[in-house]
C-alpha cells in the first residue's frame, strides 16, 4: 500500500525509527555503515543535501579525496543490504520504513545494465514512508482517500482518524488530517455561523500543540492556510500557503486548497495552470479531468469545460464529479433538460445525504 498522497512520517516518527534501528544488533555490529546511515538520515531531516564528497570527508578524513569514492559507494551499498535484511526480519512490522534508493538499472540488448544515476543531492537522500503493514499507516491512507470525497466520505474518513486518536491523541498527521477535514466540511457548507468559527479556532489550537513535533512540515502551514481561507481571512491564508509552498511546492499544490485560494484572490490563470499540470500527471484519472472541468466552468470557459467533462466520462461513465460538473455547466448555459439528465445520474451514484448537498449547491 502506498502512502496517501503527500502524507509522510513526521520528523519525530523518523527519529524514533532511527533510534530503534540503531539499537538493533544488526546495526550495532557494523559501526562504519551504521554511522553513514545515521549521518544520511539526520542530514535529510535537517534538509541538508549530501553528496559523495560529504560522506568521504566525514568518514575517511585521513584519505586523499581522489581515492575514496569506491569506499563510500561500497559502504552505502552495504547500508542498503542492511536495510533490506532488517525490514525482512525484525523490522517488518515497524511503523516507519527508511530506504536508500539505489540507482536505476536499465536492461540493455547485450544483457548488461545501464546505470541511471540519481541527480546531485538525491543520490544519498533517504526516503521515509509509512509501513503498509502498520495499522496506523492503513488508517491514515484510507482516511486521506476518503477526505477527498463528499460529506459522507469525509465523515467515514473521520471515523478512521478517530482510531488513531484513541492510540495517540497528538499524532501529527491525524491532527492535520482532522483539521483539513473540518476545513473541507466548512467549504461544503456542512457547518455555518458560530459553529464554523468555533471549529476553526479549536482546529488551530490543536495544530499549535503538535507544531513543535514537526518543524518545517509543509502540511502545518498548508492546513492553517485552508482554515484561514475558510474564515475568509485571505491575507493570512496567503502567507501560510506561501510558507507551505516554500517547504514542499508539489505536495502543497496537489492537495487543491491553494488552487481554490488563487481563484478567490483573482489569480484565475495561475490556478488553471496548476490544475492543468495536475491533470497532465493523471491523464487516465477521470476525477482529475472532472476537477479541471469544474474549475474551467468557474472560469466561464464553457466550451473547454464541456470537452474536459466528456473526456472524464469517456474514462469512467460513472464518474460522479463529471456528472455534477456537467449538471452545473448545463444550468449556467441554459440547458435545463440536459442538466436534469446528469442530476438523475448523479442521484444513482452518490449517497442520499451527498445528493441533497449537491442539489443545494447546484441550485445556489
Amino acid at each position: 500500500m502506498a502512502n496517501a498522497e503527500g502524507i509522510n512520517p513526521a520528523r519525530h516518527e523518523v527519529e524514533r525509527q532511527l533510534d530503534r534501528m540503531l539499537s538493533h544488533p544488526l546495526f550495532q555490529a557494523r559501526s562504519v555503515q551504521t554511522g553513514i546511515f545515521a549521518f544520511l538520515v539526520e542530514s535529510a531531516l535537517n534538509r541538508r543535501k549530501i553528496e559523495e564528497l560529504d560522506v568521504f570527508l566525514k568518514f575517511y578524513p585521513e584519505k586523499n579525496p581522489g581515492d575514496g569514492g569506491t569506499d563510500v559507494r561500497t559502504n552505502v551499498n552495504f547500508v542498503r543490504k542492511l536495510l533490506k535484511e532488517y525490514y525482512e526480519g525484525d523490522g517488518q512490522d515497524d511503523p516507519v520504513i527508511i530506504t536508500l534508493p539505489a540507482p536505476e538499472r536499465i536492461p540493455q540488448p547485450d544483457g548488461k545494465f545501464k546505470l541511471i544515476k540519481r541527480p546531485p543531492g538525491e543520490a544519498y537522500k533517504p526516503v521515509f514512508s509509512y509501513n503498509p503493514r502498520s495499522a496506523m499507516a492503513k488508517e491514515l491512507t484510507i482516511a486521506s482517500h476518503l477526505l477527498r470525497g463528499g460529506p459522507a466520505q469525509i465523515e467515514q474518513g473521520l471515523w478512521h482518524l478517530d482510531t488513531i486518536f484513541k492510540a495517540d491523541a497528538d499524532q501529527p498527521d491525524m491532527v492535520l488530517s482532522t483539521a483539513e477535514a473540518i476545513g473541507s466540511q466548512i467549504l461544503l457548507g456542512v457547518y455555518n455561523g458560530d459553529i464554523r468559527k468555533g471549529l476553526i479556532d479549536a482546529a488551530m489550537e490543536w495544530i499549535d500543540r503538535i507544531t513543535a513535533k514537526v518543524p518545517d512540515y509543509w502540511r502545518v502551514p498548508m492546513v492553517r492556510g485552508l482554515l484561514h481561507y475558510c474564515d475568509c481571512d485571505l491575507e493570512r491564508a496567503g502567507k501560510e500557503f506561501d510558507t507551505a509552498l516554500a517547504l514542499d511546492r508539489q505536495s502543497t499544490v496537489s492537495r487543491g486548497w491553494y488552487t481554490q485560494y488563487l481563484f478567490a484572490v483573482g489569480r484565475q490563470d495561475e490556478a488553471l495552470q496548476l490544475v492543468g499540470l495536475y491533470v497532465d500527471e493523471r491523464a487516465d484519472n477521470a476525477q482529475a479531468h472532472a476537477l479541471n472541468g469544474i474549475y474551467l466552468t468557474q472560469a466561464q470557459k464553457y466550451e473547454e469545460a464541456e470537452k474536459v467533462f466528456a473526456q472524464a466520462l469517456h474514462l469512467d461513465r460513472n464518474c460522479w464529479a463529471a456528472h455534477y460538473g456537467m449538471a452545473k455547466l448545463c444550468i449556467v448555459t441554459g440547458r435545463g433538460h440536459q442538466a436534469k439528465e446528469h442530476t438523475k445520474r448523479l442521484e444513482a451514484l452518490v449517497e442520499p445525504a451527498e445528493y441533497e448537498d449537491m442539489q443545494r449547491r447546484l441550485s445556489s
